[in-house]
């Protein structure tokens, strides 16, 4: 696939949230542009400057403020990016997550710690559904 899938990890707050953001890199840098926005208003901002995009990895957590599921909605009400699958990359791991993000209007499910088989098998799924 030549795509180009935004990753919404918040920037410099935890070392655990930059080794997330290094392993995106080292696992998708390969076979896809990768564009980073460390929050929900900056991650508007990239979407619109720089898009459109293939894919959306939104991190469950942006840090304060805002969602990345508030931010998944933002998104399914705009024109451009309504039909853009969405994939939830979250620390959330507990039975029942999957379902209550899929039914939140995200297209596929990734939780931490994944591996990059995990990510990359989620990533084709969910662009070849799109």
């Amino acid at each position: 696939y030549s795509c180009s899938p935004v990753a919404l990890t918040p920037c410099c707050r935890s070392q655990l949230e930059l080794d997330t953001q290094a392993l995106l890199k080292h696992l998708l840098g390969e076979d896809y542009e990768i564009s980073f926005a460390p929050g929900f208003e900056e991650a508007l901002s990239l979407i619109v400057a720089e898009g459109p995009f293939d894919l959306f990895l939104l991190d469950i957590g942006l840090g304060p403020g805002k969602s990345g599921t508030e931010l998944l909605h933002v998104l399914r009400d705009r024109e451009p990016t309504r039909e853009i699958p969405a994939i939830a990359v979250t620390p959330y791991a507990m039975p029942g997550d999957r379902k209550d993000l899929l039914g939140k209007g995200f297209d596929e499910y990734v939780g931490k710690l994944f591996t990059g088989t995990e990510l990359t098998e989620n990533i084709e799924q969910a662009l070849a559904d799109s």
